[in-house]
């Protein structure tokens, strides 16, 4: 099942959507709209942040309208999905603190997404 989202970059204080510059990367505020969640994460690319690939992403914000907690999946050895994606993985508040299956809606996600362009 194919992910469904919306991915809104967010204005800075200026009113620029654009990756901004920090130190060496470049950053950008989303809010990701998850629609329909995918079991083994729903991944969005780096290129739906403007960015070419990711180095650091953190949630800053949720809805949690849905009873769930959003979480950025990473390996052992903290490694994201890709060089050029992240995942958001969804668990259950219901009590069985289970993973979120197909079809399941995440709500919405605002991210802080560190990377290049």
């Amino acid at each position: 099942m194919a992910l469904e989202k919306t991915i809104t970059v967010l204005a800075d204080h200026k009113g620029m959507t654009t990756p901004r510059v920090s130190g060496d990367e470049y950053f950008v505020d989303a809010v990701a709209d998850i629609s329909k969640v995918v079991a083994a994460g729903s991944v969005i690319p780096a290129s739906d942040f403007g960015l070419s690939t990711i180095t650091a992403a953190m949630i800053t914000g949720h809805d949690n309208a849905n009873a769930v907690q959003p979480q950025i999946e990473c390996s052992a050895t903290g490694d994201y999905e890709s060089a050029t994606s992240i995942a958001l993985m969804f668990t259950a508040l219901d009590g069985t603190n289970a993973t979120l299956a197909n079809d399941a809606n995440g709500g919405s996600v605002r991210l802080r997404v560190y990377g290049n362009l």
